[in-house]
């Protein structure tokens, strides 16, 4: 189980809730690839996920999770629930998020309307429909990102939100928001309950670092898998080094290191 203090150090990283949204997903009839390849993106660059969160396609949920959300860490991001069908309503749970109403945004219009080749009948025009203050964040491709002031929005079609995260971590990154910490994975030979009262005793000891137990049942060669992170290596080093002296550097196997 995971152990965790929040530090000044932690608290300077840019901070993200992410939001799943679909039927399909929690009803097992697509496997969701969004998420995790959202934390894998934001895990990169040094955002801190503090919370993810599957909802069903009900507006007034998802309003209610993307609003706390949108309160509580610097960005959010939302995946499904864009289209012009019955059950995209994501857009206008975000408007009701932020009380603004719904608008045909004219540049987006056009956009759909130069793709399909044709003036937008009513049931298109869905697809242009934002509310009032999103804006349009260039990207490669023909659909650009759109954001509503700290929320991104995006579609559920995973190569599309690949794209969308590469420019998101773009504008994070210049923005200075981007602070890849330090993460280091200790493995032990010793069962984790045989280690709980060293494992507490190093945990007091470096409040800063988060770090996590896990123990292992299929490994060949370890059965407890600690992880130590922290914006600062020489903290990660000196809890690292704490542990595998408290534990027994005859139950120490070795310790990775990258980037977190």
């Amino acid at each position: 189980m995971a152990t965790a203090t929040p530090t000044p150090a932690r608290a300077r990283r840019t901070t993200a809730g992410v939001v799943v949204i679909g039927n399909e997903v929690l009803s097992a009839k697509i496997a969701d690839g969004n998420g995790p390849q959202i934390l894998r993106r934001f895990a990169d660059i040094g955002v801190r996920v503090g919370e993810l969160s599957v909802l069903a396609d009900d507006r007034d949920r998802i309003a209610e999770v993307v609003g706390a959300f949108a309160a509580r860490f610097d960005l959010v991001v939302t995946t499904g629930g864009v289209g012009p069908t019955h059950d995209d309503c994501t857009w206008h749970a975000v408007g009701q998020a932020f009380g603004a109403p719904m608008r045909l945004h004219a540049e987006l219009a056009r956009k759909v309307a130069a793709h399909l080749g044709a003036p937008l009948t009513p049931e298109q025009e869905r697809l242009a429909l934002l509310p009032e203050g999103a804006e349009l964040v260039p990207v490669e491709g023909r659909w650009p990102l759109v954001r509503m002031r700290n929320v991104y929005v995006l579609p559920g079609v995973p190569s599309l939100v690949e794209r969308n995260l590469r420019q998101i971590a773009t504008l994070v990154q210049a923005a200075g928001g981007a602070r890849p910490g330090h993460l280091a994975t200790a493995y032990f030979t010793v069962e984790e309950w045989h280690a709980v009262a060293h494992i507490d005793r190093v945990v007091a000891d470096h409040p800063e670092v988060e770090i996590g137990s896990y123990p292992v049942f299929d490994a060949p060669d370890y059965k407890l898998r600690l992880t130590f992170e922290h914006d600062d290596r020489g903290q990660v080093r000196d809890a690292v080094e704490a542990m595998i002296g408290a534990v027994g550097a005859g139950q120490w196997v070795r310790t990775e290191w990258r980037a977190a």
